[in-house]
């Protein structure tokens, strides 16, 4: 049998394992009502690639993630990326435009056209045929949100890249090489401190400010001017009662003096002065003259004796 009938019956055999209905359910292009599902970042986990040039390329990579976010174009994706390739980091961003439930991306000179494949929960898997110059070759990528898979899943992934006819060596990411930075997590990130800053001070200041000059009002000015409202009433109606006291009596007073001074004492000495005096008087006068009147009666006695 020669070599070329070798190749032959093993692609036959390939494309007949892709083409089973097992495949057909293992391979379905992944259909979204919304992108919101996609959205946000995800970490590469294990890739494949059908051609040489392309399975170097991911021989050099040695961590990844993608980006994706909508824009004001519902079918224009932004793809943004940071690749550590060789102890360095590659990162950049392009726009994805979709139609149905084919992609098209264009990274500088190459282009790639895929599809997003149904894949396990929290999990983001692409196939796409890759054009960069002359070449021309295929990729299978599989992320993830939190950068890990489950063991369980690994065999599916397996059975998808054999219905695809990729070869059977994968490149998988160690899990521990450092991602290369996200410039926008720390705009993100400075923004979010900035936002968790500006929220306590508005607790603080309901906490620490409001409440506590609404209760300060009701304890330190409420109360306290209710106290003083009833002490200054009580200490001015204290004082007014005294002064008005004071006042009646010294008004009083006086006039009991005068009274003594001028109405009793006058007409004390009046009466002596005036009446007791007058009256004696008098009564010497009267007394007098009826004894004048009685002498010359004596005196017309003699005479008319």
């Amino acid at each position: 049998m020669s070599v070329q009938l070798v190749v032959a019956l093993l692609t036959l055999a390939s494309l007949n394992a892709a083409s089973a209905p097992v495949c057909k359910e293992l391979v379905k292009p992944l259909v979204l009502e919304d992108h919101t599902e996609i959205y946000g970042k995800w970490v590469y986990v294990m890739g494949s690639a059908d051609h040489s040039v392309f399975q170097k390329a991911l021989g050099t990579l040695k961590s990844s993630w993608i980006d994706l976010s909508a824009t004001s174009d519902h079918q224009v994706v932004t793809l943004r990326w940071g690749d550590r390739i060789d102890g360095k980091c590659v990162v950049g961003a392009t726009n994805a435009t979709l139609s149905g439930t084919t992609s098209t991306v264009h990274i500088h000179l190459s282009e790639h056209k895929g599809q997003y494949l149904e894949t396990c929960p929290e999990c983001l898997l692409w196939s796409d045929t890759s054009r960069n110059g002359d070449i021309t070759g295929r990729y299978l990528l599989l992320f993830t949100r939190s950068g890990k898979m489950d063991p369980t899943y690994l065999d599916t992934y397996k059975k998808q890249a054999e219905c695809l006819n990729f070869p059977e060596t994968h490149h998988t990411y160690d899990g521990e090489t450092e991602l290369c930075p996200d410039d926008n997590e720390k705009e993100e990130k400075m923004v979010d401190e900035d936002i968790m800053e500006e929220k306590p001070t508005t607790e603080e200041e309901k906490t620490t400010v409001e409440k506590p000059t609404t209760e300060e009002e009701k304890t330190t000015v409420e109360k306290p001017t209710t106290e003083e409202e009833k002490t200054t009433v009580e200490k001015a109606t204290t004082e007014e009662e005294k002064t008005t006291v004071e006042k009646a009596t010294m008004e009083e007073k006086p006039t009991t003096e005068e009274e003594k001074t001028m109405v009793e004492k006058p007409t004390t000495e009046e009466e002596k002065t005036t009446v007791e005096k007058p009256t004696t008087e008098e009564e010497k006068t009267t007394v007098e003259k009826a004894t004048m009147e009685e002498k010359p009666t004596t005196e017309e006695e003699k005479t008319m004796d």
